[in-house]
């Protein structure tokens, strides 16, 4: 992985914050209980990346992480950081 140690830390500490404060989240995104849901073609990527805006990460992941690495460096990293969720609904894919 490309993303630094600190930084991965800094990921993970931002996105348990968020996990912490809204406990039904995955369970929200495994039924499809988010803002068009239907249209979601990988959730695993859509989730790992609300999170990630969720705990207000672009400005600093703009700053840091954009340096020296891109988005799918930064989606690896997300995914250590996030928990897997499972799609349990129909969508339009």
């Amino acid at each position: 992985m490309k993303i630094k140690k600190e930084h991965l830390e800094y990921i993970q500490s931002a996105i348990n914050k968020v996990l912490d404060a809204n406990p039904s989240i995955v369970a929200d995104y495994e039924s499809g209980n988010f803002v068009r849901s239907d249209s979601v073609k990988d959730l695993q990527r859509r989730f790992c990346f609300d999170l990630h805006y969720m705990a207000g990460l672009t400005p600093w992941v703009c700053k840091e992480i954009y340096s020296y690495a891109n988005d799918d460096h930064l989606y690896t990293a997300l995914r250590r950081a996030c928990p897997k969720v499972t799609r349990r609904y129909t969508s339009n894919y």
